[in-house]
């Protein structure tokens, strides 16, 4: 069978590799206390070259939240955010950025200040345009699975935001997707934009998919989809996963009587270490790249987990006694 690979430029993600740490910066107003621009930028910076000497392999960079509740942000005003933070880190570091929007327009002037991958939480169905702008360049693009575009009418789509994407399904299939079973609606979903990346010119191998975990699903589909992300791969695509301080994440916590008051030390340090669980599951499920909130419990979890997948080229040590201290 042929060896999974994702390419980005002139580099590539080969499958079997360890699962790399994506970490997230959000320069968005409710990410960081002062309203200024400079200010933020400024600290989205520092936060970025933290984020890489804790031991992140990649930056995920957004300028527009998308959690339940969230509003549209102007175009020009996301890359305003972004595009200063995107520069100024490549110009401090060299590796691999990835941008966190679902507007094309804002893609490409990512890619402009030295953006090497597309995080589309769309999977390219929300801005038609977005794949071609992807095709123009030798950046990599990750799809998500979206189902508050597959399925806006469905109880746990209906808190987010909107996301564009008219036209991509019928009125008759919004509403079969209602019940479809989640995983046949995601396979369908990721096919559209695939088609759509193909006809833009983008390779397959340029293309990365994830299940989009914690966007208008339910708490069962969120399992079902880590649990079956093993699909994506039998479809021929590496994995892409982010499931750190998810709403379900704190729902396990809480119905297991863990402290989840993010207010409290213990509390928001729960979330983080829960989080950091289930990267040491997609490690174990093959996962390539796993996009996280704090890097150290993800970075150990990662590392025990690898030590596990990989066993059989692990060194064969052996072990003397303890020595009493």
């Amino acid at each position: 069978m042929k060896e999974l690979v994702f390419r980005y430029h002139n580099q590539q993600i080969k499958e079997n590799e360890k699962t790399l740490l994506c970490g997230i910066l959000n320069v968005t107003p409710d990410s960081f206390s002062d309203g200024g621009k400079y200010f933020q930028r400024d600290v989205a910076i520092k936060k970025g070259l933290e984020l890489i000497q804790a031991g992140a392999n990649i930056l995920d960079i957004g300028g527009e939240s998308t959690r339940p509740g969230s509003v549209y942000v102007q175009i020009e005003e996301e890359i305003q955010r972004i595009a200063p933070v995107i520069k100024a880190l490549k110009e401090q570091t060299d590796i691999p950025i990835s941008v966190d929007t679902w507007k094309a327009e804002v893609a490409k002037a990512a890619i402009e200040a030295g953006a090497d991958i597309v995080n589309d939480i769309t999977g390219f169905l929300g801005d038609p345009a977005m794949a071609e702008v992807v095709g123009q360049t030798s950046a990599g693009a990750i799809l998500m699975f979206n189902p508050v575009i597959a399925r806006p009418e469905h109880t746990s789509s209906k808190a987010f935001p909107k996301f564009g994407g008219e036209g991509v399904y019928t009125d008759a299939e919004l509403s079969a997707n209602v019940e479809r079973d989640v995983l046949e609606l995601m396979m369908d979903f990721f096919d559209r934009g695939i088609q759509r990346a193909n006809t833009a010119g983008i390779e397959n191998d340029r293309l990365m998919l994830d299940p989009g975990i914690g966007f208008g699903l339910t708490k069962r589909e969120n399992l079902i989809l880590i649990q079956q992300i093993d699909q994506i791969h039998r479809k021929g695509y590496l994995s892409f996963l982010g499931v750190s301080r998810k709403r379900f994440v704190q729902n396990i916590l809480e119905e297991n009587g863990f402290n989840t008051d993010i207010h409290s030390e213990e509390g928001f340090e729960n979330r983080d270490l829960a989080s950091s669980y289930l990267s040491a599951i997609a490690v174990l499920k093959r996962v390539s790249i796993v996009r996280v909130h704090q890097i150290p419990a993800h970075k150990m979890a990662v590392a025990m987990a690898s030590s596990v997948a990989m066993a059989e080229s692990e060194a064969d040590l052996n072990f003397g006694a303890y020595q009493n201290k």
